[in-house]
């Protein structure tokens, strides 16, 4: 699932692409992943200048010159590429979007669960793609953290994935972002003390970013406009290493796996504690 990183890779790269340029023509391939009427999908598009290349957690935000927005949510396996008009199509393309440079905007998506609407941005927090989205993780402020995690009672890892709190994280960068901080993924939210909540803020924004510089993480179907894999993968340092040696420098602990909310999770046994002498 593209989580903030692989978003903001490809809203870098349409944004190379597609800025400046106006929409001659849309085919919707399949109207399932239009959020509305597809010909009031297509009306709002068509004739229209994309101005500005935005981003909210997992739903990339492309403002148009007349005061309207296409939001694009990928969800689970969608993509957008930039393609030439000469370009063959994949058989899994969902919307094509024609310019006005002779390039395409493709929104590709295997399994179709991702979205794409188009609203005015005076009302863009009404947006179905858009409710329930909270702050966005790389914008994350400490205060924002603890008050988050203060009286929840289930475990940290579920809180930060929970979209309407921090948007952006998903299962892979979460077991990441709390290895970092030495916190067990099972602690419970409220258990995690002001300063813990700092650490998650800090790291939550040094891994995102990190992952944004390697453009993202593949682990199976995620590739970029080019078509390229991310690379953040490589720099995993628990995500997938169920029963490896833990990469923390002096740490004698084995990677373990475990699930929380129907999600994999992974921790090291000895340098992520949830008890009261944790460090």
């Amino acid at each position: 699932m593209p989580e903030l990183p692989e978003v903001e890779t490809m809203r870098r790269d349409l944004k190379k692409v597609a800025r400046g340029t106006t929409i001659t023509d849309v085919e919707v391939l399949d109207e399932k992943v239009v959020v509305g009427e597809p010909n009031a999908f297509i009306e709002g598009l068509v004739g229209k200048t994309i101005t500005i290349f935005d981003r909210r957690g997992k739903v990339l935000i492309l403002r148009l010159n007349d005061g309207h927005a296409l939001l694009g949510h990928p969800r689970m396996t969608g993509r957008f590429f930039g393609l030439k008009s000469t370009d063959e199509l994949s058989r899994f393309a969902r919307v094509v979007i024609h310019l006005d440079n002779s390039k395409r905007i493709v929104f590709d998506d295997i399994r179709r669960f991702g979205r794409l609407e188009v609203v005015p941005e005076a009302a863009l927090d009404e947006a179905k793609l858009l409710r329930n989205i909270g702050a966005d993780a790389l914008l994350c402020e400490p205060d924002h953290v603890v008050q988050a995690l203060r009286k929840r009672t289930i475990p940290v890892k579920v809180a930060l994935l929970d979209q309407k709190v921090i948007a952006g994280i998903g299962n892979i960068y979460a077991s990441e972002i709390l290895f970092r901080c030495g916190l067990d993924p099972r602690t419970p939210s409220r258990r995690v003390t002001p300063e813990e909540a700092s650490a998650i803020a800090c790291e939550t924004a040094s891994v995102l970013a990190e992952g944004v510089k390697y453009r993202g993480t593949t682990i199976s179907d995620y590739r970029t406009m080019d078509g390229e894999r991310g690379n953040f993968q490589d720099r995993l340092m628990v995500y997938g290493r169920e029963g490896a040696p833990c990469l923390r420098e002096g740490c004698d602990g084995l990677i373990q796996k475990t699930t929380l909310a129907g999600r994999s999770t992974y921790y090291c046994n000895k340098c992520q504690r949830k008890g009261r002498n944790r460090k």
